[in-house]
């Protein structure tokens, strides 16, 4: 690649990535729109200026365009979802809508439920006549059954859309926002369903299509392989898979396979270039060949947002290899992303977008690279592992960011599991081709490549079951970030490693110190739950956790859990599980955790306690009360730093009583389900308390 072109590539990554940062700007700063409009204009001002004085001054102000446009495009996004009927939360409704998508099943004791995505058009209060016109998404959740693309009447109950604050937590709120969903609606027996409409037209062929597949899939392979076939090529059924099986692909680093994702898209193109080659056709024709398979292939997978978005970059792929420059991909990677981000900018924040873009920007940037680097190795294997190490050179601190750990074994896996499981898929997608005109020939090919699929799964699972298969660590800061990526700039570009040595040494020092250390407290925001752990020297904890009737099975492994490995806490020391079904709670932090013995070490100055006493000592501690449902108005911790408390059975006045209580005596009172995860930590030998909510705002207490 030359200099020059070399130079467009980061020209068109740069503006792309000032973008984004404007989109992250907006979504920090919540300025009126009118006021990115107008650093818009004094942008493009600059930028026309600067174009009288060169080219240099020309691109440097395209930087604050794309910013602003960014950072404008996000805002208007935020108003229009704040615009939304958010006020109709929280009644009993009547809701007409159409089915978007099918996000699971469950089991209830009315039967079997799924969980649905509800378009919403129109909507009305309860038995009033008055119809309002609908708009965005809800979650329904209905008796299982209705398809994508049918059109219902559901009547239930409402609630508005409440998240979890906690560090490690799944981005939920954005991705509400970027899918327009904003109610939550519960129908829990048949007759609150009408189903007005069935499926029609186009929708309704690919789905009838895709559950043909699905039942040949299952005939001829069962049920152990049938769902994992369904997976593999179209996405879904996660539901029907093992949890061991998932739980490997996790550990391997080859999860993105049971999705539809970028190697899928990447997989059907390259069969196409050899199916349409050996035919005769070149350019144009088989660019658009591709890109036809490309749109089928996306609508049997409901084209789901991380469908459409490797198509897209699936399609530009193949028009960068029609139009044979070396710097045709980088370019289409940035016109792909900025076109998805300007469509939706809330899908920056979605996890699978930013593993996507960063492992295609990888790819672009370091494959030849790297490929260089290993060439003493043969050509198969060195074009597996380049591919593999520069897809992951610039998602490493997003894996633990999310994930909180890193697949040891990726290489590997890719290197012998990913081969057998593309040719599972090659043949496949023959089958099911095929299926369409000669049923028994389909069938011949799923028998046939049963045995490999097996192979694969248990091969995976192998690889996952070797020791020190994951690399754990907590949520890296941004420092950590910074680190990370100018390390990569270190090592890679060698005329700047003089400048850029400095900065990474600062960013490392900063890193280190600002990481998690030290004994403190964490109250987590458990819904219903309560979970507390008390963290020592050696960042080993006691977790004390009360269990629901009311709450979520999985409620500790979807919240709490991805909290403590967020702090780097992999360690337990003691487990209390109190209420309702303990077994199962403590058995999932058996899973999860190592197991110290003894007592830690470390003074920390907090008492939990079930109920409010009668008494209190002098001592400045964080008081944690479980239940206020005791309290007799009058006794409190008059020299407490400060209190955390529940709302109980006495609902929202006692909680109010208590806040009175602590307004007079000057002690801050904190409720979980309002501020978020408590955190009590020790830092340069003072005791800091500080809140989830405030800590978004960089706000922390000195006691």
């Amino acid at each position: 690649m030359t200099l020059p072109a070399l130079q467009l590539i980061w020209l068109s990554l740069s503006l792309v990535l000032a973008l984004s940062a404007g989109i992250a700007a907006a979504d920090s700063l919540s300025l009126p729109l009118p006021w990115w409009g107008a650093f818009f204009l004094l942008a493009l001002l600059g930028m026309g200026l600067g174009a009288r004085y060169g080219r240099k001054a020309f691109f440097f102000f395209l930087i604050p365009v794309f910013f602003c446009l960014g950072a404008g495009r996000l805002q208007l996004a935020s108003d229009s979802y704040d615009a939304l009927p958010h006020q109709a939360a929280g009644a009993d409704l009547v809701v007409t809508g159409t089915v978007s998508e099918k996000r699971g099943t469950f089991t209830s004791e009315e039967g079997p439920m799924g969980r649905y995505v509800l378009d919403i058009a129109s909507y009305a209060y309860g038995d009033e006549p008055q119809v309002y016109p609908g708009a965005g998404k809800a979650y329904v959740t209905v008796p299982d059954g209705p398809a994508v693309g049918e059109t219902l009447q559901i009547t239930g109950q409402s609630r508005p859309l409440t998240y979890y604050k906690n560090d490690g937590m799944y981005d939920a709120r954005r991705r509400d926002r970027e899918k327009n969903v904003w109610l939550r609606l519960f129908a829990k027996e048949g007759r609150d369903v009408r189903r007005l409409a069935e499926p029609t037209g186009i929708r309704a062929f690919l789905q009838d299509l895709r559950k043909a597949l699905t039942r040949r899939y299952d005939a001829v392979l069962g049920a152990d392989y049938g769902p994992v076939l369904s997976s593999l090529l179209f996405g879904g059924h996660y539901d029907e898979l093992p949890p061991g099986l998932i739980e490997s692909f996790s550990t391997t680093g080859l999860i993105h396979i049971l999705s539809v994702s970028g190697s899928h898209v990447a997989l059907l193109l390259a069969v196409l270039q050899v199916i349409g080659r050996a035919f005769g056709l070149r350019g144009t024709p088989l660019f658009i060949l591709s890109a036809a398979f490309l749109l089928l292939y996306s609508a049997l997978a409901d084209f789901t947002s991380p469908v459409v978005r490797a198509s897209i970059m699936g399609s530009l792929s193949a028009f960068s290899l029609t139009a044979r420059r070396d710097y045709t991909a980088g370019h289409a990677l940035a016109l792909a992303v900025a076109a998805m981000l300007l469509y939706s900018p809330y899908l920056f924040f979605d996890l699978s977008f930013r593993l996507s873009c960063s492992a295609s920007a990888g790819i672009v940037l370091f494959y030849k690279r790297i490929a260089r680097g290993l060439s003493f190795l043969p050509e198969f294997l060195r074009n597996c592992l380049s591919v593999s190490l520069a897809a992951q050179v610039l998602v490493v601190p997003i894996l633990f960011s999310a994930f909180f750990s890193f697949p040891v074994y990726s290489l590997l896996a890719n290197a012998v599991v990913a081969p057998v499981l593309d040719g599972v898929m090659v043949l496949g997608l023959g089958a099911s081709v095929l299926s369409l005109v000669y049923g028994a020939g389909a069938d011949l090919i799923l028998w046939g490549l049963k045995p490999f699929l097996a192979l694969a799964l248990k091969g995976n699972a192998f690889i996952a079951a070797l020791p020190g298969s994951r690399l754990w660590a907590g949520q890296p800061s941004l420092w950590a970030w910074m680190a990370w990526y100018l390390l990569v700039a270190v090592v890679f570009f060698r005329p700047l490693r003089q400048k850029l040595f400095l900065p990474l040494l600062i960013s490392l020092t900063i890193s280190f110190m600002v990481r998690p250390s030290g004994p403190g407290v964490l109250i987590f925001d458990a819904g219903r739950d309560q979970a507390t752990a008390i963290i020592y020297e050696d960042r080993s904890a006691d977790l004390w956790y009360n269990k629901s009737r009311f709450s979520h099975p999985d409620q500790a492994a979807v919240v709490v859990i991805p909290a403590l490995r967020a702090n780097g806490i992999f360690t337990l020391r003691r487990c209390v599980v109190e209420g309702e079904e303990r077994a199962y709670t403590e058995a999932l932090f058996q899973k999860e955790f190592t197991f110290l013995k003894g007592p830690g070490t470390g003074d920390i100055p907090y008492s939990g306690v079930r109920a409010v006493p009668k008494s209190f000592s002098d001592a400045a501690l964080l008081w944690e009360f479980r239940s206020l449902d005791g309290w007799d108005g009058r006794a409190f911790p008059a020299s407490a730093m400060a209190t955390v408390v529940y709302e109980g059975r006495r609902g929202d006045g006692v909680f109010s009583e208590w806040s009175e209580a602590a307004d007079s005596f000057g002690v801050p009172a904190y409720l979980p389900s309002r501020d978020g995860q408590l955190r009590l930590a020790r830092r340069r030998g003072r005791w800091h308390l500080s809140t989830f909510v405030e800590e978004q705002l960089w706000i922390m207490r000195k006691i």
